[in-house]
């Protein structure tokens, strides 16, 4: 073990002799020669008078103009409209509240009651019994008996030919009628449509008690153009309400096209 001790710390100590002669052109970095011209640059020169060494301002400057090459820089920000000057902020003169409005606004909060929302039914006629829908149901009924009391056409019934809203509106109020049990709408064997009143009223409280269906009926004014001339209908069953200025230009428009 000893022996081996031996040879392996005379082989290393050969191998860094070997290692000092090597001669290379590669350059090495001598730290003290590095601060020594440094600071013989910094001092532009001038030997120096002790160890400790102050760098001047001047002296700084110029060791940062030489290395700002080697460091990547930013681009400067410029305004395109000069700085503004904001000026020093305005104060607020706050005005002493007025002990007659403090007054008023008291009273007004201790007059203040809060309002309780009145419970409305669903059978409620504040919607349904308005009149236009009386007027509707009215002509129903009535057409309903010049007919032999047979279902009417539903699209007979509610389509106005020369007006588009108008049909819609017809259409809206009818829905009135079917939902609060005033009239019936079934499909005929063709699957159109018809609409008759309903005259039994102990027979519609029974129907009540079943499962109410609802639809959503969709007109585009296209479809309605179709529908008019499908059912060749020059007169409207439903006369014509009062519509305003604009109403009546946007039909004649919409005609146009």
């Amino acid at each position: 073990g000893a022996l081996d001790s031996a040879t392996i710390l005379m082989i290393s100590n050969y191998g860094r002799m070997k290692v000092d002669n090597l001669k290379t052109d590669f350059l090495k970095f001598e730290p003290i020669e590095y601060a020594e011209k440094l600071i013989s640059f910094v001092n532009q020169g001038q030997p120096r008078q002790s160890q400790d060494i102050a760098i001047s301002n001047q002296g700084w400057i110029n060791l940062g103009k030489a290395s700002q090459k080697f460091f990547m820089k930013s681009p400067a920000f410029h305004f395109m409209a000069g700085s503004f000057e904001r000026g020093e902020p305005v104060k607020k003169v706050r005005r002493a509240p007025d002990s007659q409005r403090l007054d008023k606004e008291n009273l007004s909060d201790k007059a203040t009651v809060p309002k309780q929302m009145k419970s409305f039914d669903e059978s409620d006629k504040s919607e349904a019994t308005t009149a236009e829908v009386e007027k509707l149901l009215d002509l129903l009924q009535k057409l309903y008996r010049e007919n032999e009391r047979n279902p009417i056409c539903y699209f007979e019934f509610v389509l106005h030919p020369e007006s588009f809203s108008q049909t819609v509106e017809n259409m809206f109020y009818t829905s009135f009628l079917v939902r609060d049990g005033l009239a019936n709408i079934k499909l005929d064997d063709e699957k159109l449509p018809l609409i008759e009143p309903i005259q039994n009223p102990e027979q519609e409280k029974v129907r009540k008690n079943l499962p109410h269906k609802q639809a959503v009926v969709s007109l585009s004014p296209q479809e309605w153009k179709e529908l008019v001339e499908v059912y060749k209908i020059t007169d409207p069953l439903i006369p014509t309400r009062v519509c305003s200025t604009l109403d009546s230009s946007a039909t004649k428009k919409m005609r146009m096209k």
